[in-house]
C-alpha cells in the first residue's frame, strides 16, 4: 500500500540510497542530505510497503516566497502522478499572496499560485506531470 506522509521521520541513509536509486551519485550524500533535510520547512514522503519511493521538501526563503526542492520519485513510479501528489501537499499550507516555485534540475522554475486545494501553473493551466 502506498502512504504519502508529511514531515515524517526519515533516516539520512535511507534517503540517499532512495536519490541514488534516482540517479544522484554524490559523495558523502547522506550527509548532506541530512543537512538539507534539517534546513527544509517541509517535506513530503512516500513508502511503498515500507520502501521509500518519494519524496520533496520546501524551505521558505521570506514571508512571501517558498521553494519546493528534490520532488522525485522512484523511476517505477514516475507515471502514477506520486510527483505531482508530492509537490501538491508541500504548496497545500502556502499563503495566498506566496509565490512558491519549484526546483527542477530538468526544468525551469515554474511558479506556482495555489488556488482551491489545487495547484495552477501560471493563467489557470492545470498542472499537469510535474
Amino acid at each position: 500500500m502506498l502512504e504519502v506522509e508529511k514531515n515524517a521521520s526519515i533516516d539520512a541513509a535511507a534517503l540517499a540510497e532512495f536519490f541514488a536509486r534516482c540517479g544522484w551519485q554524490q559523495t558523502g550524500g547522506a550527509a548532506k542530505l541530512e543537512w538539507a533535510l534539517a534546513a527544509s520547512e517541509e517535506w513530503v514522503v512516500a513508502r511503498f510497503e515500507g520502501q521509500l519511493v518519494g519524496f520533496g521538501r520546501s524551505c521558505k526563503l521570506d514571508a512571501l516566497n517558498r521553494v519546493v526542492f528534490d520532488a522525485m520519485v522512484d523511476p517505477r513510479f514516475a507515471a502514477s502522478g506520486l510527483r505531482l501528489e508530492i509537490v501538491r501537499l508541500l504548496t497545500q499550507s502556502a499563503g495566498r499572496l506566496e509565490k512558491v516555485s519549484v526546483f527542477d534540475r530538468w526544468k525551469v522554475t515554474i511558479p506556482l499560485v495555489p488556488s482551491s486545494g489545487d495547484t495552477y501553473l501560471g493563467k489557470g493551466r492545470p498542472a499537469e506531470g510535474l
